[in-house]
């Protein structure tokens, strides 16, 4: 029989099993991950609240009485569900009889499945898995926010706008899933932007542009070739000058010419 979740042959002494052991632990470990998940996740149910993520003492609550995020809401009860099944289904009780929930707190089944020893011999366990490894996928997305990735560039393939985490060395395409290195798709939108004689910015904006994508320029450096009659203004944003992308790109590449 193979496992239901990575499809690894399960050997014969195993033949009642439905996920193989090295699946069977990490099955375990998304559910003592998601019990250790339940108290920042209620904690982040203040909408007003700036998210701590995994590390609660970066939490800073607010005092007066604020509305909550209804999408943190939805997603412990659709945590609480998928939990209360698979409790009901370990223990062999009919998980459709109102009578038979469990009114232990959540972190606690949790736990209790995870060290339950038919976790692996479950006919749908391959499937639970799968359920409980995307809420753990949805519950980083929520402690973790994705205010903190910023777009880098256009995909290569499909021209889908990327965005990566600052440590992140390689993305994936959400459309074509096309894996690239986050540095390339930083040079590709810098040449985009560069070449086209239309794109114009700050001086403090084309600075972080070309900082970001791995050419390193300070705003001051710009301000100084405008000041020098190097870079002539395009307009103005916010009452600051602009400038063409492609003019500070060729003063980078060569600042003698």
């Amino acid at each position: 029989m193979n496992c239901q979740h990575c499809n690894t042959i399960i050997g014969n002494d195993q033949e009642n099993y439905t996920l193989c052991a090295r699946c069977e632990l990490r099955f375990a470990g998304l559910l003592m991950q998601a019990a250790r998940d339940i108290t920042p996740l209620h904690d982040s149910l203040d909408a007003t609240l700036h998210p701590g993520g995994h590390s609660p003492v970066r939490i800073q609550p607010s005092t007066p009485p604020t509305p909550i995020r209804l999408e943190v809401l939805d997603l412990i009860d659709l945590l609480d569900a998928v939990t209360t099944e698979l409790w009901a289904r370990l223990h062999g009780v009919d998980a459709l009889t109102p009578q038979t929930t469990p009114t232990t707190p959540l972190s606690e089944r949790l736990l209790d499945c995870a060290m339950h020893p038919r976790l692996a011999s479950l006919p749908d366990s391959g499937m639970y898995m799968t359920q409980v490894q995307r809420l753990g996928q949805q519950i980083d997305r929520t402690l973790d926010p994705p205010e903190q990735r910023r777009e880098i560039g256009p995909c290569e393939l499909c021209g889908t706008m990327l965005t990566a985490g600052p440590d992140d060395q390689w993305v994936t395409c959400q459309v074509c899933n096309r894996e690239q290195r986050t540095l390339t798709a930083k040079l590709h939108r810098l040449q985009l932007l560069c070449f086209d004689r239309t794109q114009t910015g700050t001086a403090s904006q084309i600075a972080k542009t070309f900082t970001h994508s791995g050419i390193t320029l300070k705003r001051h450096r710009v301000t100084m070739w405008a000041q020098r009659g190097k870079l002539t203004p395009t307009g103005k944003r916010d009452g600051k000058p602009t400038y063409l992308y492609s003019d500070v790109y060729r003063l980078t590449i060569a600042p003698a010419a």
